[in-house]
């Protein structure tokens, strides 16, 4: 969301966070609480004529118009409400030339960029299915491979120690609460911090292999010529088996941007919504 363009230029006046909107994940009711529980999103609700919103589950035409509608409910003087999903601010945040740019957050997605259009050739079919390589992908991995008791006796006291493990702690963030591609990701931080150790080496390696073959790979004509972006903060902190993968599979990674909001907002006025 940002304040109107044209009265404010490139001057940030405010930079908000609230927990993650997907309208596929959460009900209205819930997105809504969301937005008001924001105290100094209130504080500014009264300013923000245009909304330019990017978001994952916002591919489908009635997840747009749902959210939309909320969005003009809340923020009630707002005259215009662009949503999209969260693949173009990808491809906004990341490069004006053409390329491949695959998310790795949360959860993962891949499309092309031919310099004008966004084109996916694959479909997302989210957490529960797909993401690899994500870091919800990763904390289902770590979750599965302690509760199987195939952890490393060393690792297995280090996890316990840094996290509430308990069956009905688990069981609640994954079948309770509101939004359970989060509460997995939430366990992603642990592998990053421990990614020098074996035994989550071979988990981050077998991920993102899994990445490549499922999703990346899916864009391998043209990555014989484009290169390959990655937006997210998963790809961030994994830069260096990311690349290593690649260099595997002669693919050439030209960049990796943890949050693209910046960059959407430095070039927010060569954007067509």
């Amino acid at each position: 969301m940002r304040l109107d363009y044209n009265k404010f230029k490139q001057k940030k006046v405010a930079k908000i966070a609230t927990i993650g909107i997907n309208p596929r994940l959460l009900s209205l009711k819930e997105i809504n609480n969301i937005i008001t529980s924001s105290k100094e999103l209130e504080s500014y609700k009264s300013k923000i004529e245009t909304i330019l919103f990017y978001g994952a589950g916002c591919a489908s035409e009635d997840s747009r118009n749902n959210l939309k509608q909320l969005l003009f409910k809340y923020f009630d003087i707002a005259t215009k409400i662009t949503v999209e999903e969260d693949l173009k601010a990808a491809v906004y945040g990341t490069t004006k030339e053409p390329g491949v740019i695959c998310i790795l957050g949360t959860g993962s997605n891949c499309c092309y960029f031919d310099g004008k259009n966004v084109i996916v050739k694959q479909v997302s079919l989210g957490y529960s299915i797909m993401d690899e390589g994500s870091g919800n992908y990763l904390g289902k991995k770590l979750l599965n491979a302690y509760f199987y008791n195939k952890m490393p006796l060393d690792l297995k006291t280090k996890f316990e120690e840094e996290y509430n493990l308990t069956l009905d702690v688990i069981l609640n963030g994954l079948y309770e609460k509101e939004n359970p591609s989060a509460f997995l990701a939430s366990f992603a931080k642990f592998v990053i911090e421990n990614q020098s150790n074996e035994f989550i080496d071979a988990i981050i390696d077998k991920s993102l292999n899994e990445l490549f073959d499922n999703l990346i790979m899916c864009y391998e004509e043209e990555l014989f010529t484009k290169p390959l972006h990655f937006v997210g903060s998963i790809a961030y902190y994994l830069q260096t088996k990311i690349i290593k993968e690649a260099e595997k599979r002669n693919i050439r990674v030209s960049s990796f941007i943890s949050k693209p909001i910046d960059n959407i907002i430095m070039n927010i006025n060569k954007i067509d919504f």
